[in-house]
């Protein structure tokens, strides 16, 4: 689709109100059923499908180019789906159809069953080196022409999108050279599929999963089933953690709409009876969030098991750390309230008397790290990354590793500092933007490091991404304070660090996921 055409057209009246799109929101999504998981059944009966659907307790559903009688009559569909209380959560459209030949009647179709979320399925150009720029920039034409309708455009993935792409994934092209309103409807049976971690691409790019594919799918990957548990294809009875997903959906995608989808049919259930299946399971996990269900602290779920967490701290003992440069860990360091906590009551110089920076016994090269962390008033601590416990040659933990700066920005002298506050790179990366709670409050954490990608998550906000040990990054090395240090910054594999900066601080749900 060429992107410098211009479409005269007229059509129904357009709206002169229209909501402020993709700001993340609190309020709970809608349910909505993807049709083609049921497409035999829509092809036999579409309306009473349709009354079947709405019957098991969905809100919406989103079309895939079956309209069965409806197929030109929009307002007999729009009027059917009033009576049976069904919404149009967005439909499939490929982008042939918003060509200047059928734009017209396209957006003229869904104007008037109400649906205005239009969603390309798939595009042979999205994982293509040369072709998936070509692709986001038709997507961004069709922002500015969609928009005057009340209308939005969107990109669904399959597999191919989360392939390896200038060190990122295609989806990640998409999303960064695509403007904010075109919806990143994101696919997680796909996601799970390609063994990624579809919660962190919502917390990336907020705002922007307005409506979002639940859809079970096992990994490519073998899974190895904790105590022997078997896993099907239905929400809830799977290896994806959809708990997590939707409160980042909630928190931070903006999500509208869930739309469920089932594609594969487990232990015979035919396609409604699965549907049915997945939508209890899903209609579950959000009722224990409302009910305040918390997830366990320092324990892993069971699909954090089957997905190959493990856990760096198990609230109990600080087994699996020792002070750097040392075989054990020193006394301030204690376990309490199921924290790994710092007792600063005497002071060592900057650092605390029979304190010191701890580090993990194991060595890490990529990695997912989860954590939380709790600081004093005025505090400052740090966590370090790719620390290479030489002691003989590099005197403390962090002349080698990389810190996330864990700061009270408002507090510390540091918080005046470009580069030295809470989220920060120290000295080489200043967050995007401020994340960090309030002194005493939890604050949750997501490092990831996959091939020399790096990205830093603070209380679900995306706030940093760099290349490690590239040209740009030793020139970065060089024009900072570590710029003298030459063992800084050049481990591809080393342990996992805490600092005492002399400041009471706690951490908690320590958790890693070797990549």
């Amino acid at each position: 689709m060429g992107v410098g055409i211009l479409f005269g057209v007229s059509l129904l009246s357009i709206a002169t109100v229209q909501a402020e799109q993709n700001k993340p929101s609190t309020n709970a999504p809608q349910l909505s059923l993807q049709l083609w998981s049921v497409k035999d059944d829509v092809s036999k009966d579409f309306e009473g499908t349709l009354k079947k659907i709405a019957a098991m307790g969905f809100q919406g559903i989103e079309f895939a180019g079956n309209f069965g009688p409806y197929q030109a009559d929009p307002s007999g569909l729009k009027r059917f789906l009033d009576k049976t209380g069904l919404k149009a959560s967005g439909a499939h459209v490929g982008l042939a159809q918003l060509g200047p030949e059928q734009f017209e009647k396209t957006v003229k179709f869904y104007q008037e069953i109400g649906c205005n979320k239009l969603i390309v399925p798939s595009d042979k150009r999205a994982g293509d080196p040369q072709g998936v720029k070509l692709l986001a920039q038709d997507l961004s034409a069709l922002v500015g022409k969609l928009k005057p309708y009340g209308m939005q455009i969107g990109f669904h993935n399959h597999s191919v999108e989360m392939n390896s792409y200038e060190g990122k994934t295609y989806w990640d092209a998409l999303a960064q050279n695509t403007p904010q309103e075109v919806i990143l409807q994101q696919d997680v049976g796909w996601t799970n599929y390609a063994g990624k971690d579809p919660v962190l691409f919502v917390k990336r790019y907020p705002g922007r999963t307005v409506t979002t594919h639940y859809k079970s799918r096992l990994p490519l990957k073998p899974l190895s089933p904790p105590s022997g548990k078997s896993y099907t294809t239905i929400i809830g009875q799977d290896n994806i953690d959809w708990d997590a997903l939707y409160q980042a959906n909630v928190e931070v995608g903006g999500t509208e709409w869930i739309v469920v989808e089932q594609e594969e049919y487990p232990n015979g259930m035919s396609a409604l009876e699965s549907v049915e299946q997945s939508l209890r399971g899903l209609q579950a996990i959000i009722a224990a969030r409302k009910a305040g269900s918390s997830r366990p602290v320092n324990a892993l779920t069971a699909s954090e098991l089957a997905n190959g967490w493990k856990l760096l701290f198990d609230g109990k003992s600080p087994q699996g750390w020792h002070n750097y440069g040392k075989s054990s860990i020193a006394s301030a360091w204690r376990t309490d309230q199921a924290a790994l906590q710092l007792d600063v009551a005497q002071k060592d110089g900057w650092q605390t008397l029979g304190g010191g920076d701890i580090v993990s016994d194991e060595e890490f090269d990529n990695f997912h790290l989860q954590l939380e962390w709790k600081l004093q008033k005025n505090g400052n601590s740090g966590i370090f990354l790719y620390v290479n416990e030489d002691a003989t040659r590099f005197p403390y933990a962090w002349n080698t590793g990389l810190e996330m700066q864990i700061l009270d920005n408002d507090g510390h002298a540091d918080g005046k500092i470009f580069k030295h506050r809470a989220g920060d790179l120290y000295d080489l990366i200043a967050a995007s933007q401020p994340a960090a709670l309030a002194p005493g409050e939890w604050n949750s954490v997501d490092i990831v490091s996959e091939q020399g990608e790096l990205d830093f998550y603070l209380n679900g906000r995306h706030v940093l991404n760099t290349r490690l040990w590239t040209d740009a990054w030793k020139d970065l090395v060089k024009q900072s304070k570590f710029s003298k240090m030459p063992g800084f910054g050049v481990s591809r594999k080393g342990r996992i660090g805490l600092q005492d900066h002399g400041d009471a601080v706690g951490f908690r749900n320590i958790k890693i996921r070797p990549l």
